[in-house]
């Protein structure tokens, strides 16, 4: 990070004096009958501006030096940590894929079926392969703690898609028909801030329209269901559920202190600017902004874990021989990277 800092000091300090020594006699001579801060207040933007010309004059040449450091920084995590990342790799892809086998050779009797199930179960998988290959990437360039937090998002995707499975097509169409509810939420808070974002509002049609579908939602399913997750009121016995008793029914709960960890990350409190990831191996107390190549264990695991649960998940839709050699497969590709990451973790950095 110090060459980001000496980079922009240099050109900082050349574009300051740039702006000095063309301040006119006539702003010397403001300066020296007027109060300071007026003459500051007139200066700053002058001065500024020219620093601002100057960072786009240098833009090239400063990019190209920040550029080499990442890449050199990058090719020194990657090295570090390069058997963990291919193991990780390795298991994303036989899921990505399985997922899409899985899709491709059962979508058409899903459709004749009415399967709402099939379909969410399987949208929901594809998006925690996407999420799971934007957590290694953010591994690579290492960035632990958003990975971290990327992994709350996937375990989310998880307990839905399993809380899904442990139900019948009914609460599917539920779940899907709950969307008219959250539209109409956002439309409306789209609308509250239409001037302060200077974006054009949904016109009073459209709010109508969308408010006629969520009524008819509601009319349909009873009240409960225009809370966040009343799509599952019914199931759960529960007039406004949330999140933490999906976990509860799919026994997932033991990993809510990594859910709530991982949020930490994401909110504004004070251990999660005090704690981080990427400072795990550091000696003394330092201001993380950038890259770090230390604390990828956790969040890896914790993808394995997720990712292979939603998995074979997907795959116990329609099982066959199949479907049941491909769980057992990425059961055992997971089973040991955590170890792996620890492994690497225990190991002297390369710096």
């Amino acid at each position: 990070m110090d060459t980001y800092q000496k980079i922009f000091e240099k050109i900082l300090q050349e574009a300051s004096e740039k702006a000095k020594n063309i301040l006119s006699e006539e702003k010397i001579k403001d300066f020296l009958d007027s109060t300071a801060s007026d003459f500051i207040y007139e200066t700053i933007p002058e001065i500024a501006d020219n620093i601002v010309s100057s960072l786009k004059e240098r833009s090239d040449e400063q990019l190209k030096l920040v550029r080499d450091y990442q890449k050199g920084f990058i090719n020194r995590n990657t090295e570090r940590w390069e058997r963990g990342f291919n193991a990780l790799e390795i298991l994303i892809i036989v899921c990505t894929e399985a997922g899409e086998e899985f899709n491709n050779t059962h979508r058409e009797h899903a459709v004749q079926e009415r399967n709402i199930q099939f379909d969410l179960v399987v949208r929901l998988h594809a998006r925690a392969c996407h999420i799971s290959s934007e957590i290694l990437w953010l591994l690579k360039g290492g960035f632990a703690d958003a990975a971290h937090a990327r992994w709350r998002a996937l375990h989310e995707v998880a307990v839905t898609a399993l809380f899904l499975l442990n139900h019948g097509n009914e609460l599917s169409i539920r779940y899907y028909e709950h969307e008219a509810i959250e539209s109409y939420k956002a439309m409306k808070q789209y609308n509250k801030y239409k001037s302060r974002l200077s974006i054009k509002e949904f016109s009073e049609k459209e709010l109508i329209e969308c408010k006629v579908a969520r009524d008819k939602a509601i009319n349909k399913y009873g009240q409960d269901f225009e809370g966040s997750y009343g799509w599952a009121a019914d199931v759960l016995n529960n007039k406004r559920p949330n999140f933490s008793n999906l976990e509860e029914a799919v026994k997932l709960d033991h990993l809510r202190p990594y859910y709530k960890w991982a949020s930490q990350n994401i909110h504004a409190n004070v251990h999660g600017i005090r704690n981080k990831l990427g400072l795990a191996e550091a000696k003394e107390d330092v201001l993380l902004a950038g890259a770090s190549n230390s604390g990828m264990t956790d969040p890896a695991d914790l993808t394995v874990l997720s990712l292979s649960q939603i998995s074979v998940g997907l795959l116990t839709i329609y099982s066959n021989m199949d479907s049941l050699i491909t769980q057992y497969v990425i059961k055992e590709l997971g089973s040991n990277i955590g170890e792996l990451f620890l492994e690497i973790e225990s190991q002297q950095p390369l710096r």
